[in-house]
């Protein structure tokens, strides 16, 4: 099973996890039974938002760890089968040991929706809480 991390780089801490794929340069891919990882810059993947969902499907990948996600976000992702897993920290690897040891919460519209003030669709409001 592959996993995705949305990532970027900053100069006083390395690589760290991003606050969603919008806010994200590189995407870290994990593969679980091979132990194996790759970086894809972000761009390279997210050709079409609406479509995410099922083009990291295509790749392999079965689930999305992130700080966060739009309600509508997670919709795309959750329909397309992918769980979407709660960071619990910016460290990449404590993440993932965090994720192969079944430690991490997957994200739902209640848990969501109680860390973003989006109530309605993309682009459809004003606010600046809405980071990925």
């Amino acid at each position: 099973m592959k996993i995705i991390l949305p990532v970027t780089e900053n100069k006083a801490s390395g690589m760290s996890i991003a606050r969603g794929f919008r806010n994200a340069d590189l995407a870290y891919i994990y593969n679980c039974s091979n132990q194996t990882s790759e970086w894809l810059p972000t761009k390279s993947i997210i050709q079409n938002a609406g479509d995410l969902g099922d083009a990291l499907k295509r790749i392999g990948i079965r689930a999305v760890i992130s700080y966060q996600m739009p309600l509508m976000a997670l919709g795309f992702f959750t329909d397309s089968g992918l769980t979407v897993y709660k960071a619990e920290s910016d460290n990449i690897e404590e993440n993932i040991r965090m994720f192969t040891e079944n430690m991490l919460e997957p994200l739902t519209n209640a848990t969501s929706k109680s860390g973003s003030a989006c109530t309605s669709s993309c682009n459809s409001c004003s606010s600046t809480s809405c980071q990925s």
